[in-house]
């Protein structure tokens, strides 16, 4: 993939790094970010003054958007029908790549849900195909790193909105049964089987895929378990459903087990309608700002019309502002988001800046805006790069040397208040996405 040759100069700029927050300028050469910034021979120079520049946003969760959707394709509101045609996968994840880099996301890992055997070898046999012509061209959105194999091998009993008819026992047979080409990057196993979720978990790790837990009743003990075979991260904390225990037999649920495990990441949707704002507040305080990972969760119903959807046996409707995606005829039940990064983001920002109650905690004291900025930065950029090994290769970071992969924010407004708005968004040094342009 080629980088912008020439570099580009982000001048009087606040570089917002993993270290704190200062007013410098930042060279983006050959791919790469150069701190200090030199000088390089025909550079373009963009005077940011009063803008923040953060590490591009990753998001390890997220379905699909503009009525595409990973698992089924193109979906068609008149016909309520999807398209799963390869021209139809290859539109799709050009609009992704293109659409998400306007919501300051430099790269992304797209999800499927319960479904078919069919349906599941069909959409990675895609994204295989999509990231092997990546590797050649150059990047005109965001990058596609890989598939996330959500649903396939969740609790049937914890299904939540997705269908337990197309959920599997966990088992190698199963997971090589998708034939996915190495597309798979990451993969939810549920530890409630017990040894059969740990000899696959154990599997997936030596293949290098990312296992977490999610849509899962399992014991603390289950967990640890599955943490010894290689678990890292719990997949939409307290959503999906997450099951947990007052009581003290197994020493918890799983909700205990994610909480008290310090080397456990957790996803939040920063919706503000999967996760109360005062539990998120609680969360973040029980887990360090260093094992926080902000996810959409965004389903293929996003920046669209439709009101209502239906997969398999089970029909969404959109909330009449838009906001949310309920579950027809189950209490408290949410179908993916509709949530974008950005918006995510700007939330976190203005939960963290704010004198807040918790659930569990009397109270929450407002955090400085420079603290609560980096970390903000930390759970949609440095955390999930860190989880998935990305970290390594210079991803997730503003530092010398790291992946020219950055986004220039406008942050206006005042504590709890902020307006946060993506004004130019840089993949491999170059430009793909400005708001002015």
């Amino acid at each position: 993939m080629k980088a912008n040759m020439s570099g580009i100069r982000l001048k009087n700029g606040f570089l917002v790094t993993d270290k704190g927050i200062k007013r410098d300028d930042c060279l983006l050469e050959d791919g790469r970010i150069k701190l200090p910034a030199g000088k390089t021979k025909g550079e373009k120079t963009i005077d940011i003054r009063g803008k923040y520049v953060v590490p591009g946003f990753v998001d390890i969760h997220f379905h699909g958007l503009n009525l595409f959707d990973f698992t089924l394709g193109q979906f068609n509101p008149q016909t309520e029908t999807f398209d799963g045609s390869k021209s139809a996968y290859q539109q799709g994840f050009e609009m992704l790549t293109k659409t998400l880099a306007g919501f300051g996301v430099t790269g992304f890992y797209i999800a499927t849900f319960a479904a078919s055997l069919e349906s599941l070898k069909n959409c990675y046999a895609n994204l295989a195909d999509y990231l092997e012509q990546q590797k050649t061209k150059t990047l005109t959105g965001s990058r596609l790193f890989g598939g996330l194999l959500e649903g396939s091998f969740i609790s049937p009993d914890m299904a939540g909105a997705q269908d337990p008819a197309f959920v599997f026992k966990p088992s190698i047979e199963a997971f090589d049964g998708i034939g996915d080409k190495g597309s798979i990057k990451l993969t939810l196993v549920g530890p409630d089987s017990g040894e059969p979720a740990v000899k696959l978990t154990k599997y997936l790790t030596d293949k290098g895929i990312i296992v977490g837990a999610g849509h899962t009743n399992a014991t603390y003990n289950q967990i640890v378990d599955a943490v010894n075979a290689g678990l890292k991260y719990c997949i939409h904390f307290t959503n999906g459903p997450t099951g947990g225990s007052y009581k003290p037999f197994n020493r918890g649920g799983a909700i205990e087990a994610v909480l008290q495990l310090e080397q456990m990441y957790a996803e939040l949707i920063a919706d503000g309608y999967h996760v109360n704002p005062a539990y998120i507040r609680d969360i973040i305080k029980r887990k360090g700002f260093k094992k926080i990972i902000g996810i959409t969760d965004c389903m293929f119903v996003a920046g669209s019309s439709v009101k209502r959807i239906k997969i398999g046996s089970v029909s969404g409707i959109i909330s009449d502002d838009g906001r949310y995606i309920a579950v027809e005829n189950k209490k408290n039940t949410l179908f993916g988001s509709v949530l974008t990064v950005n918006r995510g983001f700007e939330n976190m920002l203005n939960w963290l800046t704010s004198d807040m109650p918790g659930i569990w905690n009397k109270r929450h004291p407002a955090i400085d805006f420079k603290k609560a900025l980096v970390a903000v930065s930390q759970f949609y950029s440095t955390n999930p790069c860190e989880l998935v090994g990305l970290k390594t290769q210079g991803f997730g970071r503003l530092a010398d040397g790291a992946k020219a992969d950055v986004c220039i924010l406008d942050i206006a407004g005042s504590p709890g208040g902020y307006k946060v708005t993506v004004e130019s968004t840089i993949v491999d040094g170059n430009i793909v996405y400005s708001k002015f342009s």
